[in-house]
């Protein structure tokens, strides 16, 4: 995936496809119809300890708990589902801390021509395989979210323009892939 996903559905039309409740939607950050890009917010989707699904906003590149920056030597925008498993970046977070990432579509270049993939349905959000981590700078400081999007092989369309595509989750698996209880690497597989 080269760095660029838009969303321009409404926040409720989002919230019902993926089950959110009203009161768990967090529509703080940037408005309908934007072009996101790594180290900026975007709108991610995960359940909660308390059980809830939660529609808020993300840094998006992962920063794992560990880290003492906000920047790492290699980019974590997204990360290769073949081995995010085995990469102390993002294996925490593929055990237990998965998330959907809704989008109207997302970008692929081949050249210097953008070619723009969106779902059948327009009225649908993709829902993007991603994983999540805490990360708190200091002591004094609040918790950041941060996340990143899981890719793999392109496959179709996709195939034509480049090698990779975001992971995509079938609306059937959403809840086996937010669950925390079940261990990524196995999802993975």
């Amino acid at each position: 995936m080269c760095k660029r996903f838009a969303l321009d559905l409404d926040w409720d039309a989002i919230a019902a496809q993926f089950s959110v409740a009203k009161e768990d939607v967090r529509a703080t950050f940037s408005p309908p119809l934007v072009q996101h890009r790594p180290n900026a917010e975007h709108r991610r989707h995960r359940a909660g300890k308390d059980g809830h699904r939660h529609l808020t906003g993300a840094y998006w590149s992962l920063i794992p708990s560990w880290s003492s920056g906000k920047t790492l030597p290699y980019p974590t925008y997204n990360a290769r589902v073949e081995s995010a498993h085995v990469k102390s970046t993002f294996a925490e977070s593929t055990r237990s801390r998965r998330t959907i990432i809704p989008a109207s579509g997302y970008y692929e270049w081949k050249g210097r021509r953008p070619f723009y993939f969106s779902p059948e349905m327009e009225s649908t959000a993709l829902a993007m395989a991603g994983l999540y981590s805490w990360r708190r700078p200091s002591a004094a400081s609040l918790w950041q979210l941060t996340a990143t999007i899981l890719t793999c092989p392109a496959v179709d369309g996709p195939a034509t323009v480049h090698d990779r595509m975001p992971l995509l989750v079938p609306a059937g698996m959403t809840s086996e892939w937010l669950d925390p209880s079940i261990d990524g690497a196995r999802l993975l597989a």
